[in-house]
């Protein structure tokens, strides 16, 4: 048995998927930096998939979103993405645990942020009190 933990934000927000059987699952796809650069000077970038299925799945549909930091862990699996001509390897972590680092709160704040720039560029505009937004 081989586990791996991986840690990174990710890049875009989960969408969730049903099996044939009607179980949920989610296939996340993570960022994560290294910590030295190329000989250029960029910054070097590791993309990771993570597949989780059943209630966990959900619950990553439901906390999870684009850019949020989650750490996974779980089995790694080597597969084959591509044509079979073509076949290209790679691996990706089938999680078991999957926790979600930033805070809940920076997604709402960031729509209250939204909402508050709005509330701005309305009130600029003339429009009237009982058209902002609350």
């Amino acid at each position: 048995m081989l586990k791996i933990a991986a840690t990174g934000n990710l890049t875009n927000d989960v969408e969730l998927r049903t099996q044939e059987d009607g179980r949920p699952y989610a296939i996340l796809r993570i960022a994560s930096d290294r910590r030295y650069r190329a000989k250029d000077g960029t910054r070097l970038t590791d993309f990771i998939s993570i597949k989780v299925r059943g209630p966990l799945a959900e619950r990553c549909a439901a906390f999870a979103y684009k850019g949020c930091k989650l750490a996974a862990v779980g089995d790694f699996e080597t597969v084959t993405f591509g044509a079979p001509m073509g076949a290209q390897p790679g691996f990706l972590i089938k999680a078991s645990d999957v926790e979600v680092l930033s805070p809940r709160k920076a997604r709402e704040a960031a729509g209250a942020i939204d909402a508050a720039r709005a509330n701005q560029e309305a009130a600029a505009c003339g429009m009237p009190e009982s058209e902002i937004v609350a």
